[in-house]
């Protein structure tokens, strides 16, 4: 049987996108992409982002250059910061459903903290979606189908209901891990 870790992850979220980077290196494992709400989840756990706190807000931005640095890959703290990624996060949703979900998950990530753009603006999605030689329009209409919503929806309870406060949150079975910086207990614990 093969192993798997499930990655549940919001394009908000900068620690995500670090993950995200890093699970190409996960050789012979499958990654069980889950979106889900962070701030659905945050407001469930009664955690607050961390950015609304000045001296941790300071402290991340710091860190994040670091992490960067560290794993060699592009990074901008995107300027509209938070921002709504529910369409985001519904079209990824769709993707997974399409078969088309790698392409589009990278071009989200990266129009989020590469490209400084608004994951919100619909003519954003629809352009970052033609980009990968896409149907757009076809895409598009499916986020505000009830199966996508109650998706997205179900991802979110389930993390929360599993013990999920923040993202990234990783689970192998029942045993939760927590932030990019926890990728080489995962591993270990895979092999």
């Amino acid at each position: 049987m093969k192993k798997s870790v499930e990655f549940f992850f919001d394009y908000a979220s900068p620690y995500s996108y670090l993950a995200d980077y890093q699970l190409s290196s996960f050789r012979n494992i499958e990654i069980i992409y889950r979106p889900m709400l962070l701030g659905a989840v945050m407001q469930a756990t009664n955690n607050k982002p961390p950015g609304t706190i000045p001296s941790k807000g300071n402290y991340i931005a710091k860190d994040l250059k670091l992490w960067s640095q560290h794993y060699g890959i592009p990074f901008r703290m995107n300027s509209i910061f938070p921002q709504n990624t529910l369409k985001a996060l519904r079209l990824a949703i769709v993707c997974q459903q399409d078969n088309c979900f790698q392409v589009i998950h990278q071009a989200l990530f990266e129009a989020m903290f590469v490209h400084n753009l608004d994951l919100s603006d619909v003519d954003i999605l629809k352009n970052l979606i033609n980009q990968q030689q896409l149907n757009s329009d076809q895409l598009i209409e499916k986020l505000s189908e009830n199966t996508i919503k109650d998706e997205l929806k179900r991802n979110t309870n389930e993390a929360i209901s599993r013990g999920a406060f923040g993202a990234p949150t990783f689970f192998i079975n029942d045993e939760m891990f927590f932030g990019n910086d926890r990728l080489d207990f995962i591993k270990a614990k895979l092999l």
